[in-house]
């Protein structure tokens, strides 16, 4: 099945918020840690591993729609 626009936008959207939010991540906790206030390695690593989990989970939201649609498109096209 060929895929809409709006799912095209959407799976663009998931690629770009993962790869986006680890880079983001990356950079905002290497800025933390080369601060060398006190306890900045434990909050760099928190900020890094929160950063990894709500950019995949955002991955995961977007894909997770775009298969949905797959899915409803499917039901209705075998319902025709």
């Amino acid at each position: 099945m060929e895929r809409s626009w709006l799912e095209k936008l959407l799976i663009a959207i998931a690629w770009i918020c993962l790869i986006g939010g680890i880079v983001f991540g990356t950079l905002v906790s290497k800025g933390i840690f080369e601060s060398n206030q006190e306890m900045c390695f434990p909050q760099a690593v928190v900020v890094f591993v929160g950063s990894i989990f709500a950019s995949v989970t955002g991955w995961a939201v977007f894909k997770q729609l775009v298969s949905i649609s797959e899915r409803l498109r499917k039901i209705e096209s075998q319902r025709k």
